[in-house]
């Protein structure tokens, strides 16, 4: 099932990799999808424009959304699903719950252990 959303208007125009507000460049390559938790047993994609916003650190990039990192095909509460079931069950298993491919699995894996690490300074206190 595909739903059709749009940012609030604070959190339009905004550079995907570091959120700063930023004029808009164009329209980009058209509408967009993310893969969510699943509703009452179907597959659920929200669907949204793509615009490009020009930010002075990173160029022309694609604008953020608040449901979802950059450059990833799924939202946070998808993500967040994924690596919590991981660590309950097997990767196999994870990936068969969730209707993905395993290697699906381990890039979600991956990029929440970025995330989690981003946040971190492992070096603290020596």
């Amino acid at each position: 099932m595909v739903v059709a959303v749009r940012p609030r208007s604070r959190a339009r125009r905004r550079c995907g990799i570091c959120r700063s507000r930023c004029p808009r460049f164009d329209a980009g390559a058209g509408r967009r999808r993310w893969r969510h938790l699943d509703a009452a047993g179907l597959q659920l994609f929200p669907e949204a424009d793509a615009p490009r916003v020009s930010c002075e650190r990173h160029g022309v990039v694609v604008a953020a959304v608040p449901w979802a990192r950059h450059d990833a095909g799924h939202t946070y509460d998808f993500d967040q699903q994924v690596a919590w079931l991981a660590t309950e069950c097997s990767k196999s298993a994870t990936a068969q719950l969730m209707r993905v491919a395993w290697r699906t699995v381990g890039a979600i894996l991956a990029r929440y252990q970025r995330d989690a690490d981003a946040g971190i300074d492992r070096l603290a206190g020596l």
